[in-house]
């Protein structure tokens, strides 16, 4: 008797088994399409060759590097500022 407990118990646990898998089994789904984004490299290098500008931080002009993000990041003190910048 105990031997048909097991045998059975053994039979339960396989069959739970593979409906569980088939239940958890991710669906396979069509792959998402890229949207048209800028990459971060493109975004960060420099748009203009290097130029002077004012630097808020130094408060005096100073060489910048231009991004394409419309900021500029000093070459001095690496701050970086919006493009536009009214001098103080």
């Amino acid at each position: 008797m105990t031997l048909a407990y097991i045998a059975l118990a053994l039979v339960l646990s396989i069959s739970v088994g593979a409906l569980l898998s088939r239940w958890l089994a991710v669906p396979a789904s069509a792959p998402r399409a890229l949207e048209e984004t800028t990459p971060l490299r493109e975004l960060l290098r420099p748009t203009e060759i290097d130029d002077l500008g004012y630097c808020p931080a130094e408060e005096r002009v100073t060489l910048h590097r231009f991004n394409g993000t419309g900021t500029r990041t000093c070459w001095t003190c690496r701050c970086e500022t919006p493009t536009a910048v009214a001098r103080g």
